[in-house]
């Protein structure tokens, strides 16, 4: 035992974290603001078929079904060293409190550490593996065998625990889950863990490494003296035959106040720590412009990909890019080959020849418009093993849903099917099923299996400009993404169907609608645009809030409807007529903090001009009521102008003032505004979802009595920007002159350009003609008291 073992250590930031580690008792504590929010820490390894804990009271050798032996004499576990000290790494400075542990026999040693980060809202646990870990299976893919850090929490409760904390789980792709009492009130999830309180502090506790290796969750901990006991276990998977020599695993908690806030900090350091910077919401052309997306609930694919009007699906593709073409609507992608489309069932990464008789390659060409390729397991036995080495995953079942099949890893095979998709024309491709890794006992039976699949795919699509969107994602491969840099977006709900029948409940868009909007904080921390699926305008009676949350959420706005059946006046909401860029927020709507408390569904997202904040607020009470809202709930600050979307009419409120909700509207949108110093506001561009997407609106400058507003545009599209005044404008200028005043709001649309002033609304409106330029430019009117 070392000479300074039963010295207490403590280390501690700013931000109100800190760690109090008791060597002599084996126990470590976690303090956010001085108190406990996930329990008592401790640590445990499964070796030889038994548990065996840190925390010396219960230092016993404990069977993984519940048993109980008494601890071996040769396999004590002890400290042998403990070092504090003081370094820095890409997230900052931290302090450090490292322990070596070591079985009595010398079988097996690991080092772990705590590290506080001065100057970041951080802690960080580090597990190191010297001499490796062999044998380190336990059979159960959810349960590491090394587990640091661990936190039991008493199911009776205990005086310095808080039981008092909600708490929600992402599901990734699939089902979030709320709780409330103590940090473990959600057992059984591989996930983040989010904390919160009535005080509105936030905590998040995740992989900080090995993501797709890593497992974090609460279960019962199990055997005497701990049958009435949870903990939070946190650790490497336990199917993972060994763990390597010098391997490293890590775990984070991030605790700030407010939820959102904190969301973004917890990014930040994914971030930072991989060094990949969040993608633009403009990327690609799959961002940028609408998507026709051929999925499961599409009205083709509904059909089996045929039409009696059609010869065959080349012809239907090619229909659909002439209808939205002929409507003003420049596509960005066609999401084709998906599973029903490939031969996969032959392992075979090849369109079907009955679909596609001229090639993939012929139609985007024919169509000018690039693809998104899908992508899902291959069935085993397939050619393709002839030339490259694979993981057989297929003893389970058929691919997709049951087995991963054949798991082609290698370099030279993600060169050859890169290059292949380059061939037909892709720019993006859906990765799909990916779920199915979780327990699969070949590919976790090395630790890193699934690292070495993703990372050759990326870096093999990623040289050849593919980007890459997740489809049927678990937590795990959301926080992968950082170290991905081809991965740009993702499917943020499940397939969408539009309802066949009123008993229909497999597509509760109420429930859609909440569970992206929640899980958008997660995945729009990490920079991911995620998307709502394919949309039928027509055919959807939920299609105004379906376009609307997916261009609030900022990644592909994915059509999927019948040639002749499409709302061409509602896509016009969401995109730049002169060249039809999508019109976006600078981040996906995520709900506002008060959600995670008192339930309901109000969700916001902002677009940051010339230093400004504008909020978009979106109430969905089908998906939960919330009674009101305000400015502060948004982060904002001092008087707000709230533009009630639908109403046309505008409000000015300060920050604390409750904006009351409808309980029975189907839904409410506000666009909310910054009254300047002057008393004026911009509210923007009216006619889009998205009133101030910073390519409409380039900038807003204000003085006493004048405000400038730059406005993008050009191709004969003359937009009409809204504001707000207290009192009528004297004169607004444009290019030094003074535009011509109309006698009304409709007397404008029909004019070249000009302004009005309603007197009942106090609001204004410009048109300046972009109709003589060639080009997309910025030009400048002045609002002038």
């Amino acid at each position: 035992m070392p000479e300074n073992f039963e010295k207490n250590y403590h280390i501690s930031n700013k931000f109100g974290l800190s760690i109090n580690f008791m060597p002599e008792k084996g126990q470590y504590d976690l303090l956010f603001k001085g108190r406990k929010w996930l329990g008592n820490g401790i640590i445990s390894v499964f070796k030889n078929g038994r548990w065996y804990r840190s925390q010396t009271s219960y230092n016993l050798g404990i069977g993984f079904e519940d048993g109980y032996s008494v601890k071996d004499k040769d396999e004590e576990l002890g400290i042998t060293e403990i070092r504090q000290g003081t370094e820095e790494d890409v997230i900052g400075s931290f302090e450090y409190i490292d322990c070596k542990w070591e079985f009595s026999d010398k079988s097996l040693e690991f080092i772990t550490s705590f590290r506080v980060y001065k100057e970041k809202p951080h802690v960080v646990f580090v597990e190191r593996f010297p001499k490796g870990f062999k044998n380190y299976a336990n059979g159960n893919w959810t349960q590491p065998s090394m587990v640091f850090p661990q936190f039991s929490l008493p199911s009776g409760g205990s005086e310095d625990i808080r039981d008092d904390l909600y708490s929600w789980t992402s599901g990734g792709m699939f089902n979030h889950r709320f709780g409330y009492g103590n940090a473990g009130a959600i057992s059984g999830a591989v996930d983040i863990l989010v904390l919160a309180d009535k005080d509105n502090n936030a905590m998040i506790l995740s992989p900080f490494a090995n993501y797709l290796a890593a497992t974090q969750q609460c279960v019962h901990l199990g055997g005497k003296p701990f049958q009435f006991t949870y903990a939070i276990n946190c650790g490497i998977q336990g199917l993972a035959s060994e763990i390597p020599e010098g391997y490293e695993h890590m775990h984070i908690v991030t605790a700030s106040e407010g939820i959102n806030n904190t969301f973004r900090m917890w990014g930040d350091a994914l971030l930072s720590k991989s060094g990949k910077k969040r993608p633009s919401k403009y990327e690609d052309d799959s961002l940028k412009y609408i998507a026709y997306l051929d999925d499961y609930g599409a009205y083709y694919w509904s059909k089996k990909f045929t039409d009696s009007e059609y010869d065959n699906y080349e012809d239907i593709i090619i229909a659909v890019e002439e209808e939205l073409k002929n409507n003003g609507i420049r596509t960005g992608v066609y999401h084709v080959l998906d599973s029903d489309q490939l031969k996969y069932k032959e392992g075979l990464y090849e369109p079907l020849d009955s679909l596609f008789p001229r090639g993939v390659k012929w139609l985007s060409e024919k169509i000018g418009r690039p693809i998104q390729a899908y992508m899902c397991w291959l069935a085993s036995k397939g050619p393709y093993r002839e030339k490259f080495p694979y993981f057989d995953c297929g003893a389970d079942g058929d691919v997709p849903l049951a087995s991963m099949g054949d798991v082609f890893y290698s370099e030279d095979y993600w060169e050859y099917t890169a290059e292949k998709l380059a061939s037909w024309g892709c720019i993006s491709l859906m990765i799909d099923y990916i779920n199915i890794y979780e327990g699969d006992k070949v590919m976790m039976s090395g630790i890193n299996n699934m690292d070495i699949y993703f990372k050759n795919m990326a870096k093999a699509l990623h040289k050849k400009g593919i980007s890459i969107h997740y489809c049927m994602q678990m937590p795990r491969h959301v926080m992968e993404s950082v170290e991905n840099p081809a991965m740009l977006s993702l499917q943020g709900t499940w397939d969408h169907h539009v309802l066949r029948n009123k008993f229909n409940m497999e597509n509760s868009d109420s429930y859609q609608w909440k569970h992206l909007i929640f899980t958008n904080a997660f995945y729009g921390s990490l920079g991911i645009w995620p998307s709502r699926d394919n949309i039928q305008t027509v055919a959807d009676a939920n299609a105004y809030e379906d376009v609307l949350v997916a261009n609030l959420s900022g990644g592909q706005l994915q059509l999927g409807h019948k040639v002749g059946e499409c709302d061409f006046s509602l896509l016009k909401k969401t995109y730049r007529e002169c060249d039809g860029l999508v019109l976006k927020a600078d981040r996906p709507i995520t709900p506002i903090d008060r959600c995670y408390i008192e339930g309901g569904m109000v969700g916001y997202t902002e677009s940051n001009i010339s230093g400004h904040k504008w909020y978009y607020v979106l109430s969905l009470p089908s998906s939960g009521y919330l009674s009101s809202f305000s400015v502060a709930d948004l982060g904002g600050k001092g008087k707000y102008l709230v533009y009630n979307y639908e109403m046309k009419c505008a409000s000015v409120k300060s920050e604390d003032c409750q904006i009351p909700l409808l309980r029975d509207a189907k839904h409410e949108y506000f666009v909310v505004a910054p009254v300047f110093d002057n008393g004026m506001a911009v509210i923007g561009d009216t006619e889009k979802f998205v009133t101030m997407a910073d390519m409409r609106v380039a900038s807003v400058e204000t003085c006493s009595k004048m405000l400038k507003v730059g406005v993008i545009s050009g191709l004969g599209d003359n937009p009409i920007i809204t504001g707000y005044s207290p009192t009528r404008p004297s004169k607004i200028v444009c290019n030094g002159e003074a535009m011509e005043e109309t006698t009304s709001l409709g007397r404008l649309r029909i004019s070249q350009c000009g302004w009005f002033w309603d007197s009942i609304t106090k609001l204004w409106h410009v048109k300046m003609d972009f109709s003589d330029l060639s080009e997309i430019v910025t030009r400048e009117f002045i609002v002038a008291y």
